[in-house]
């Protein structure tokens, strides 16, 4: 009988502490464990009829544990299983409201959007209505605040299609290089609560519902912060490519001022000339190589050679009496979070792992922040808490960007030259302090270019160039900023003055 016990005492100390675990989590599942083993060491040690009957107990324990385990694991299999019968529609006006934001974000350069738990459900909804693999029938959400002002977490119950159960859980969501990182924080099915790895089973169907991403990345949004609190969730980014003056108010003073700063347009003259490489690519021994956005990728001059990457490419030849090759990997519309993301930065890994790598050169970050100056919230107030939010979210966005660009850098070319090119202010058209937008721009501006210099500092072997010193004022003459569409981006002498920026940077 002791054997009996024993084998019995041990399989129901397992069953019920497994039971126990995806009901009511880790700690009651030890303390269940060793309960049932206390019980079956009574067992052994006693005699009688008291042995005999927590055998018994033992027994009914057993079968009792395993019968709801089987029960419970077949409603759970049936629920992620069915994905059979169409998911309830979603609130039309919820919906429309909802996908009326996120299109609005397509053409705004600097975007704020606040998607209430009315739209969020409903988005998330209407998404479970255009799949045909989800088991989810339903959706609501509901958002809660954190503790001490924090981010909070978006709770959620659904319904599944079979199984007879509903679940719930809750989520919380963080900023990975420009992209929005969901964390399961708990997830419960009909009577289980699924702890630690076993949220994996139900992990890809809760993001695939919650998950914001996909749209976001069709817009070609960087998203730099996320706000979970206040019954929304606010989502604070930037659009690749997107117009950096989106503002009706803004656009009109430009048109209105142009002539008042017309005869202080006009243009230096150009210091190193164009390049000699009318290209993003030539071959050479040793290369440098060039990142960023559309200031690499020549936006705003009709060829390559009046871009500052190749006229930078051609003083280092002269001053090293060499002859190097290139690789420019600059894409317009570029931020600091997708050059990680969207496949520029490991483009340019791999070709420098793969080659001999003189020089680099860095320019990212003008597209973290300019739509965002450009934005009604910032037009006629910096100091307004609208503009304000956005401001401070991108600076706090940046820097671990900006890291991270580093250190890929520096692994990938450890012996290279690596020169970081700071931004300049479009805005700063020659005005001064006496145009609060400009001297307000030219301080944000510095601020991230700070920045910038401190995460260069951290990164032992990343060379700074002022970008913005030299163009500071004079936009009017070196960029398209008083063309009939404003355009942020430098006319052949702006580039200019970048490439000999980041020659004054050479040791």
């Amino acid at each position: 009988m002791t054997a009996l016990i024993i084998f019995l005492g041990i399989l129901a100390a397992l069953v019920t502490a497994a039971v126990t675990l995806f009901t009511s989590g880790t700690i009651p599942a030890v303390i269940a464990f060793i309960i049932v083993l206390g019980i079956m060491v009574a067992g052994i040690m006693l005699a009688g009829a008291i042995k005999k009957l927590i055998l018994a107990g033992l027994a009914v324990l057993f079968i009792a544990m395993l019968g709801f385990s089987g029960f419970s694991g077949y409603q759970l299999y049936a629920a992620l299983t069915d994905t059979s019968g169409p998911a309830d529609p979603a609130d039309p006006a919820a919906l429309a409201s909802a996908e009326d934001k996120l299109e609005a974000i397509e053409d705004d350069a600097g975007f704020r959007i606040a998607l209430t738990e009315a739209e969020l459900t409903a988005y998330m909804q209407d998404a479970l209505g255009d799949s045909d693999d989800s088991p989810i029938r339903s959706i609501t959400v509901d958002v809660v605040d954190g503790d001490g002002g924090g981010n909070g977490e978006v709770q959620f119950d659904v319904t599944f299609k079979g199984g007879g159960i509903s679940g719930d859980g809750a989520v919380s969501a963080a900023i990975d290089a420009g992209a929005v990182s969901i964390e399961i924080r708990r997830v419960s099915i009909g009577s289980l609560s699924l702890p630690g790895v076993a949220t994996g089973a139900v992990e890809d169907i809760i993001e695939t519902v919650l998950d914001l991403n996909k749209e976001l990345a069709e817009a070609q949004a960087d998203v730099q912060a996320i706000e979970i609190a206040g019954d929304q969730v606010v989502v604070i980014g930037t659009i690749g490519g997107g117009d950096m003056i989106t503002s009706a108010d803004l656009l009109g003073a430009l048109a209105s001022n142009a002539s008042a700063i017309a005869g202080a347009a006009t243009p230096p003259s150009e210091r190193l000339g164009p390049g000699s490489v009318n290209s993003t690519s030539a071959d050479g021994a040793s290369y440098y190589v060039a990142l960023g956005d559309s200031l690499a990728a020549n936006v705003g001059v009709s060829q390559a050679s009046d871009g500052y990457v190749s006229r930078f490419h051609n003083q280092l030849q002269i001053a090293d009496s060499a002859s190097y090759g290139l690789r420019n990997f600059g894409v317009s519309g570029e931020t600091s979070g997708s050059l990680i993301r969207t496949g520029q930065l490991e483009a340019a890994l791999e070709f420098m792992r793969n080659n001999d790598v003189a020089y680099v050169t860095i320019d990212i970050g003008a597209n973290d922040l300019l739509g965002h100056i450009g934005s009604a919230d910032c037009e006629s107030d910096f100091a307004a808490d609208a503009c304000q939010q956005r401001l401070a979210n991108v600076l706090t966005a940046y820097q671990p960007n900006l890291d991270r660009i580093f250190q890929d850098v520096l692994d990938a070319a450890p012996d290279a030259t690596i020169i970081f090119l700071q931004t300049y202010n479009p805005f700063s058209l020659g005005f001064g302090a006496s145009v609060a937008l400009e001297a307000d721009s030219d301080d944000i501006t510095g601020q991230l270019n700070a920045v910038a210099a401190t995460a260069a500092a951290d990164n032992d072997g990343i060379l700074v160039a002022d970008g913005f010193g030299p163009m500071q004022g004079t936009t009017a003459a070196t960029t398209h900023m008083l063309d009939a569409s404003p355009d942020i981006h430098p006319k052949a002498i702006g580039y200019d003055i970048l490439a000999s920026a980041l020659v004054d940077a050479l040791p």
